[in-house]
């Protein structure tokens, strides 16, 4: 991780350093030339900005967007997200109400593409990360009730924010005037998946499955300690999501919130 990314406040800096130093390869046999590598985690932490300057019409991305302290970190669940803010519907009189509690829990590095950078102070470069034209959030409002929705069903947080247009920014060099279909996949714990799974397989209950699909990662060597059945559930688990959703999804009252990854990939 780069210095900041780990985070620099919580005096693990040393390690972060340490880490990265690592992570290098040579160019090649001849050059003492060498590469560092490191996540994005201090600028683009989905690599959405190097696919919308390609031209990337459909972008499929996996990431739980649920690190905003002190509302949410990795281990919240989509279900305590929900609590908080329940929404599915503008016509809610309490809209405005949950959606400003909903936006606490979203991780501002995601927010940010849409010109939103949080409720704090601006850190980790968002604001050099606005891609998308959305003066009033509204594709964010949409990802909310959608997202909502789908959990009250059961189904995989699975969305798609058709048409978003991107803007001009000259910090990474992309250029506007194109639009974006954007896929989200948010690793939760459906309960038309869990409900299919027997006791005697696994117990989400239990102390080795209650973190699944939100495995613990505070401590650097967390994912260091996964066991094989929850690297297997998470797999699982994944697999389904794709498979259930190819064909789209619907919401309790039958409203189709995702068109499903066959539309997304040309198949009838």
């Amino acid at each position: 991780n780069f210095v900041g990314s780990l985070g620099v406040n919580k005096g693990k800096s040393t390690l972060a350093l340490f880490l990265t130093g690592l992570r290098k390869i040579s160019f090649n046999d001849d050059l003492s030339s060498t590469q560092r590598f490191a996540d994005g985690g201090s600028n683009d932490l989905m690599g959405l900005i190097p696919l919308v300057d390609r031209g990337t019409k459909n972008i499929i991305s996996v990431y739980n967007f649920n690190q905003n302290p002190p509302s949410s970190n990795f281990t919240t669940t989509y279900a305590d997200i929900y609590k908080a803010a329940p929404c599915t519907s503008m016509d809610d009189p309490d809209f405005d109400k949950h959606f400003k509690t909903w936006l606490t829990y979203i991780n501002p590095r995601f927010t940010c593409f849409f010109g939103f950078f949080g409720h704090g102070p601006i850190n980790h470069a968002n604001i050099i990360n606005h891609i998308f034209n959305d003066p009033n959030i509204d594709h964010l409002k949409e990802l909310m009730m959608k997202y909502n929705s789908l959990f009250e069903a059961g189904e995989p947080l699975i969305a798609t924010l058709n048409d978003l247009e991107v803007i001009d920014n000259p910090f990474w060099g992309v250029k506007g005037g194109k639009t974006v279909n954007l896929t989200l996949m948010w690793f939760n714990l459906p309960e038309k998946f869990s409900s299919q799974i027997p006791k005697d397989a696994a117990e989400f209950t239990s102390e080795e499955f209650k973190n699944v699909p939100e495995l613990l990662v505070d401590n650097p060597t967390d994912a260091l300690k996964y066991s094989q059945p929850q690297v297997n559930m998470m797999g699982y688990l994944g697999s389904w999501m794709v498979d259930h959703s190819w064909d789209g999804l619907k919401g309790l009252d039958g409203e189709v919130l995702f068109e499903g990854f066959a539309k997304i990939f040309g198949e009838k």
